[in-house]
């Protein structure tokens, strides 16, 4: 079941990338989790880049269309894009928990360029 939903993300998301421009998705997972979504994604062919620290990351330079991350370190990923004001390197943000999408749109509902991004 658990698998099926997976699918389910990867599928809306190839929907998604379908439909429209997209420069590059960040797509926040459970940490045990990533290794399935990456390789989920790269059997649609997507290139998959997972995020393991957000110190000395040039995201303009990643040759990637997804960068996952872990939602355990999403919030300082988040901040540290905010205080350096490097939020341009991306199109889409999406969860694949929906509680913790929740949780970021309350607690980031102020900071327009985060929420515009929220998918």
């Amino acid at each position: 079941m658990k698998l099926n939903l997976k699918n389910q993300f990867v599928e809306e998301l190839d929907n998604i990338y379908k439909n429209n421009l997209i420069y590059r998705t960040i797509v926040v997972c459970d940490d045990n989790d990533i290794c399935e979504y990456k390789d989920l994604l790269e059997n649609k062919d997507y290139s998959v880049h997972v995020v393991k620290t957000i110190s000395n990351i040039n995201y303009d330079k990643l040759d990637y269309r997804i960068i996952l991350i872990n939602n355990n370190i999403f919030e300082d990923f988040l901040n540290n894009i905010i205080s350096n004001n490097i939020n341009n390197f991306y199109t889409f943000i999406t969860f694949t928990n929906d509680i913790i999408k929740d949780d970021i749109i309350k607690k980031y509902n102020n900071n327009y360029d985060i929420i515009n991004k929220i998918i």
